[in-house]
């Protein structure tokens, strides 16, 4: 075996080790905002007073679940920059390896109300400084209730709860069943474009935490999911991450391939679908 062989092997190795040390990391990340969470639901409805970097009333469960994550990743090996969707940006003492994105309650509503359909997710982007959404090399979701943990690997798919999944066969627009996410403060654009889009394909399911959605479309129980309100934080990075992986296809207003860049305060807008003729379908549908 030549030098030149053995340091490509050295080096592979190296990476699936960095690789997995990196997943292990996340997962005890999420286990311990989810033990946070089942532990503490007694306090699902409590407010803190305060209002996070996006605009929103801050839960105190979610500040007690990301504060779990937090500590987990900032007590690791590994030097984690962290966007979080209460705290913003939280820069590490160290030199960066990875940038966090953090979302550690998605159904904060459901919550309150004790509608058993919640999760938490986290996407890892390799840092530099011209990182973006296809740049994520890991992502995993947890559905708090339902038990299911999804974990997206660049490169080698998707599993459900250890198990490979994968996007829906193709389907007729007509036929397609999707999540279809609505507006705060409706206006009759929108109004107008939503039913459009809704008519257009055979029914809607949601659940209001849209990671979990974005999962099952993974997943293939749902073909398509579609938030284009312009009010997602890039925090739920981990959740397109799950549909590309798992072999679907996901395009922005603009009509192209889904990709953003990770600056704090950009917006999501996407199709999320099975396949890319679907997910331009619905678009279309979309934007008449």
């Amino acid at each position: 075996m030549s030098n030149h062989t053995s340091d490509i092997e050295n080096t592979e190795y190296s990476m699936q080790w960095h690789i997995m040390t990196a997943l292990r990391t996340l997962k005890e990340a999420v286990k311990a905002a989810k033990t946070c969470i089942l532990d503490n639901l007694d306090q699902a409805a409590e407010l803190t007073g305060e209002v996070n970097p996006y605009g929103d009333k801050t839960l105190l469960l979610d500040v007690k679940a990301e504060d779990e994550i937090i500590e987990v990743l900032h007590s690791s090996d590994i030097a984690f920059d962290i966007l979080s969707e209460e705290k913003g940006l939280l820069k590490t003492a160290r030199k960066p390896e990875y940038l966090a994105l953090v979302d550690p309650i998605d159904g904060s509503a459901n919550l309150k109300r004790g509608i058993p359909l919640v999760s938490l997710g986290i996407a890892i982007v390799p840092y530099s400084d011209t990182m973006s959404s296809d740049d994520a090399e890991i992502s995993i979701i947890d559905s708090v209730f339902t038990d299911e943990t999804y974990i997206a690997v660049k490169g080698k798919g998707v599993t459900r709860n250890g198990k490979k999944v994968k996007v829906a066969d193709s389907i007729a627009l007509e036929n397609a069943i999707i999540s279809y996410d609505t507006k705060r403060t409706f206006d009759p654009s929108f109004v107008e474009s939503s039913v459009r889009t809704i008519k257009s394909v055979h029914d809607t399911r949601r659940t209001a935490s849209n990671l979990l959605d974005l999962c099952w479309t993974a997943a293939g129980f749902l073909d398509g999911m579609v938030d284009v309100r312009n009010l997602l934080p890039i925090i739920h990075l981990c959740g397109t991450h799950m549909v590309f992986e798992a072999g679907g296809y996901v395009i922005g207003l603009d009509g192209k391939r889904f990709v953003s860049s990770l600056e704090p305060d950009v917006m999501m807008n996407f199709v999320a679908a099975s396949n890319e003729e679907l997910a331009r379908q619905i678009l279309h549908a979309f934007q008449g």
